[in-house]
């Protein structure tokens, strides 16, 4: 592929309201690729992609070419500012563009029968460690019930002689509350975090639905519809308050002038 084709598939992939300009170094690089916000530039440094024999690997460089147009869209249609240019919200947004391209049969991650079962094997083990740690839940409140029977603190028995932190505790518990919901050990512990049920919800089918970690993460809970009786309640409640900020305030101004006046400063 030239650096034409490979816009042109990026463009199957993602419409951008905002263009950029795609263009082949002709250099290796320690970097594979990199976008240049400023002059909204995604730069391919497609030597890194070639074999002894200079051949081609159009795979491995359509993946950089999609992780840098994650960048762009990151820069012109979400807003994205500061220094940190890999956030949880880019790797959902590359994560979700690479979906779109499988989708879209504009690339493909080519598996062989031992990687697929290696990676069979990697869901299985993470699904392994979300039951351990939901039967770590169950033992910790045990202990804890233990503890309150013979008046001992709960929290040092836990952490010091079972060396499990606070974080680790909350989430282990949450997730036994939980139940089994059939999902890996890192989408689980983002779930068990959440205090919001649709939130912890949405992240679960999330997980179902194969997304990434990073993908589940930023997913938004149901919009709930406006309850107009709630809103009122809340608009009249500001009200009040800002009723008796005021008459604090001009109490206070009152109290002001009339010690500038005792001063002559008025």
């Amino acid at each position: 592929m030239n650096q034409d084709q490979v816009k042109e598939k990026l463009q199957k992939i993602h419409k951008c309201p905002v263009d950029y300009t795609l263009i082949f170094s002709g250099k290796k690089s320690k970097v594979n690729g990199l976008y240049r916000p400023q002059t909204m530039e995604i730069i391919i440094h497609n030597k890194n992609f070639l074999d002894y024999k200079g051949n081609q690997n159009d795979n491995l460089l359509l993946y950089t070419a999609i992780h840098e147009l994650a960048h762009h869209v990151m820069h012109t249609e979400k807003g994205a500012k500061g220094s940190r240019a890999h956030s949880q919200e880019f790797w959902a947004t590359f994560h979700g563009l690479l979906d779109d391209a499988e989708e879209k049969k504009v690339y493909k991650a080519e598996i062989d029968a031992d990687t697929k079962k290696l990676i069979e094997d990697a869901r299985s083990i993470s699904k392994q460690i979300a039951e351990l740690q939901r039967e770590l839940g169950r033992v910790i409140l045990a202990i804890e019930e233990s503890c309150q029977k013979n008046g001992i603190r709960a929290e040092d028995m836990i952490e010091r002689k079972a060396q499990i932190g606070r974080q680790s505790m909350g989430t282990a518990i949450a997730a036994y509350n939980m139940g089994d919901e059939d999902v890996g050990a890192d989408i689980q512990a983002e779930a068990a975090r959440q205090r919001n049920e649709d939130k912890r919800n949405a992240i679960i089918e999330a997980g179902h639905e194969g997304k990434s970690v990073a993908q589940a993460k930023k997913c938004n809970a149901p919009t709930k519809p406006v309850d107009r009786k709630d809103e009122t309640v809340s608009l009249v409640k500001e009200k009040r308050r800002l009723e008796k900020t005021i008459e604090s305030l001009s109490h206070r101004l009152e109290e002001v002038v009339e010690q500038l006046e005792s001063r002559g400063e008025l």
